[in-house]
């Protein structure tokens, strides 16, 4: 074996894009994406092959310190030991070069796959086995966490899987959202990195809403810019003219129907009434926002990018003053599509709370996902007493 400190970037993504454990956090262009680190590719090869490899963010401190990280890696065959062995050996020694005071990793190993229905603490025996073979070489396990923010990357992830006839098993709820969404004739566009200001717009209503900080439009073109043709964005239009015409349509049709209802036709009567005072409504109401906002307005956006056979749906938004018409529902399903029909097996929405609670995986709940529980997070310190020091510090941080 051969400890290689500078892999070259495609040879890395080949490796990652064949293995079981790839993820795009570990594609080399990542490291793009995270340009306020420094990055490297390491990795080992056996007699010639590519058999271990992680991008290693690096964050650089002040006296010549750093830290390092490898998200969703390092990609190897953790039942390996002598594999295992060999490679956090040398990465010790390439982490002194750097004055790493620790390396934190949340490798994407899966102990646990379920549905939301079938909720359980099963994990695999070999997630055991795992940790014990990373304490081995001094890896300190965080735990088996529940809470989205208690680690770097969420434990738990809502993925949908490709089959025959996706649409066809989505439950319920969800095809009733779709018919919503068809019948309220919404408008779906694919776009590339020129409709980076568009979609920030969208994403700041979802900031406004849950009272909380995302990314701003640079970090957006910059996601479109690495990954280009492997990236969409996704916008569902809301076409306020079309529905203000069929909605004045609709006004006049009711208007004209109650006029030739005879007044002891009660419940006929009643029904109409409502219908009346529901189109009236309706029609005000979008005339209001044609005014205001022109003859149609963005609803949901999505931002999904394709690496390997995987996707994931990393931000998605929506204006909640239009939250009736379905659009998320819309945007969150043609990403879907635009997955599948690139040839992945699956679509990641992202993660959720441990517990299975919230509007956030009631919504996803909606598109039968299987929730991934990942087996979480380690870190290594290089130096101990300067470890003990940042987790303090850090802990203090989050308390704050």
């Amino acid at each position: 074996m051969e400890f290689i400190t500078d892999i070259a970037p495609q040879e890395h993504d080949e490796f990652v894009k064949a293995h079981p454990l790839c993820n795009l956090l570990q594609s080399s262009r990542w490291a793009l994406v995270k340009d306020n680190w420094d990055h490297a590719i390491v990795g080992v090869k056996e007699n010639g092959q590519l058999v271990a490899s992680a991008l290693v963010l690096i964050k650089r401190l002040p006296f010549s310190l750093s830290i390092f990280y490898t998200p969703r890696g390092p990609i190897m065959d953790y039942e390996n030991d002598r594999l295992v062995s060999f490679f956090f050996d040398h990465m010790k020694q390439f982490a002194r070069k750097h004055h790493a005071v620790y390396l934190t990793m949340d490798p994407a190993i899966h102990c646990n796959d379920y549905t939301i229905a079938e909720a359980n603490e099963n994990r695999l025996a070999i997630s055991e086995q795992i940790i014990h073979r990373l304490r081995q070489v001094n890896a300190q396990f965080k735990g088996y966490t529940k809470g989205i923010d208690e680690t770097i990357q969420p434990r738990y992830h809502a993925n949908v899987y490709a089959c025959d006839d996706f649409k066809e098993q989505l439950p319920k709820s969800a095809k009733k959202a779709l018919r919503i969404a068809e019948k309220k004739m919404l408008e779906v566009e694919f776009c590339d990195g020129k409709a980076v200001e568009d979609f920030a717009a969208i994403m700041r209503h979802t900031e406004e809403r849950k009272q909380i900080a995302l990314r701003d439009v640079d970090y957006f073109r910059k996601l479109m810019e690495t990954y280009r043709e492997d990236a969409v964005i996704v916008l569902v239009w809301i076409p306020l003219k079309k529905l203000f015409d069929d909605s004045k349509k609709r006004l006049s049709e009711s208007q004209e129907a109650l006029s030739k209802c005879p007044e002891n036709a009660k419940k006929k009567r009643f029904t109409l009434e409502e219908q009346l005072a529901s189109y009236t409504r309706e029609t005000k109401e979008l005339k209001q926002h044609i005014q205001e906002y022109g003859e149609r307005v963005i609803g949901a956006g999505a931002l999904c990018v394709k690496f390997g056979a995987t996707a994931e749906l990393l931000y998605a938004g929506m204006d909640d003053t239009y939250k009736r018409y379905m659009a998320p529902y819309l945007s969150f399903y043609t990403c879907m599509e635009w997955s599948f029909e690139r040839g992945c097996g699956s679509c990641n929405m992202g993660g959720i709370e441990g517990n299975l609670q919230g509007g956030l995986t009631k919504f996803k709940a909606n598109f039968h996902p299987v929730i991934n529980e990942y087996i979480g997070e380690f870190d290594i310190p290089y130096q101990k007493l300067l470890y003990r020091m940042a987790m303090k510090v850090l802990a203090r941080r989050k308390k704050g």
